[in-house]
């Protein structure tokens, strides 16, 4: 990628002063947008947009891994920034990969245009389409749609939550459902102008007070008539989810490597700071921290894999979904085991293990959730492959 040792060099940068100062900003409750600015000044916010539309992705197989490092890298120094960030890459997907539709072709090139044009200039986008008592499912959407008049322009109404990144993000993806229509579809909201007082057509419901990730601003809201624009794809609203590349999932998976990455350097560098060698350890000490550098370098391959298969195909939605999956439970698993080798010290606020412990868990929440990732994954199993991938010598035995 252009510029891509730049970016990470400059990351790197950014999540070394945010560790300097980790015990602070673990404890924070707000998101800062000065910290969001300072991404922006380094150019994160580019690596999303395509190149003939003026950012930094040269296409999946030659910008994922540039991308992702920058969010891994990033939650090295601070989680909650880090899956802020990845909100923005993982949102732009749906416009930058797949290729243009067989109708109304004019339309979504006019709309990718002007999408990458926002960010081209300054802004900053996110996602809030989860809706109490959904489970996570976007099908299942409550919110309505009502067409203003204008071509693709429409007011939105309705309860969601988990807008992370709120206070800062220029722009916001969610889903409604049209009133002539059965089937959800997305929509994008320009918030800029609005505030979290009601005006206009917003009122903030629930501040994000969350066990984890406490200084994401995932906050709820309220929407009455906001206006918002429908994205310009005919058809099912699964048809632009199911022709990204898998670096939008992916995306959002990078900020909790990351987050290992760092705990188990803190769980390194705490014994040096005891003297201590992982030998001196009780016994059941000794096997939970050889399990834990088991299960990171088995979080290690899922990440690599999927990015691996995503730069040699193009496409690899099956392996990043399986990474997903597999990293938000060993992710956890090692954490757990990390604060079992702290002890009760895992509990006090001035160490980090108990943040990341609650911050990892996130992961399986997260677009797709649970329910619906094992769906997904279910659906791309064929027969006779488990998992949906090939059986090692199967050919020889029939």
């Amino acid at each position: 990628m252009l510029h891509g040792s730049e970016l990470l060099a400059d990351i790197g940068g950014i999540s070394r002063r945010f560790a300097a100062d980790r015990r602070q900003r673990q404890q924070r409750r707000a998101l800062d947008p000065r910290d969001i600015d300072a991404l922006k000044e380094v150019g994160l916010h580019l690596s999303a947009i395509p190149e003939d539309h003026g950012g930094w992705w040269q296409g999946a197989q030659r910008s994922v891994r540039v991308q992702c490092d920058a969010l891994r890298l990033l939650a090295q120094g601070d989680a909650s920034i880090a899956l802020v960030a990845s909100m923005h890459p993982s949102v732009l997907a749906f416009w930058r990969d797949p290729a243009s539709p067989g109708t109304g072709a004019k339309a979504w090139e006019a709309q990718k245009r002007d999408v990458f044009g926002t960010v081209i200039d300054n802004g900053w986008w996110g996602t809030i389409t989860s809706e109490p008592g959904s489970g996570g499912d976007i099908g299942q959407t409550r919110a309505r749609a009502t067409a203003t008049g204008l071509p693709g322009r429409y007011l939105v109404s309705g309860e969601k939550h988990f807008g992370s990144g709120s206070g800062a993000t220029t722009h916001m993806l969610t889903t409604a459902r049209r009133d002539d229509a059965d089937a959800p579809e997305w929509f994008f909201m320009d918030v800029r102008s609005a505030e979290a007082d009601g005006t206009p057509g917003r009122a903030l419901k629930a501040a994000w007070d969350g066990h984890g990730l406490a200084a994401t601003n995932s906050h709820a809201y309220t929407f009455k008539d906001f206006p918002a624009t429908r994205m310009a794809w005919p058809g099912s609203w699964r048809d632009v989810m199911n022709a990204t590349s898998g670096a939008g999932i992916m995306a959002n998976v990078a900020p909790f490597v990351g987050i290992v990455d760092a705990a188990m350097r803190h769980m390194r560098e705490e014994f040096g700071r005891r003297d201590q060698r992982p030998e001196d350890l009780h016994a059941f000490e000794r096997i939970e921290w050889a399990t834990a550098h088991r299960e990171a370098w088995l979080l290690y391959q899922a990440y690599e894999g999927a990015v691996t298969a995503i730069e040699r195909k193009g496409r690899a939605m099956h392996e990043a979904l399986l990474a997903k999956m597999s990293i938000a439970v060993l992710a956890e698993s090692i954490l757990t085991r990390l604060c079992r080798i702290a002890g009760g010290g895992a509990y006090a606020r001035h160490s980090p293990l108990g943040f990341w412990f609650e911050d990892v868990r996130a992961l399986g929440y997260l677009r797709p959730p649970w329910s619906l990732a094992y769906d997904g994954l279910l659906a791309f199993a064929g027969p006779g492959e488990p998992g949906g991938m090939p059986i090692p010598g199967e050919a020889a035995l029939h």
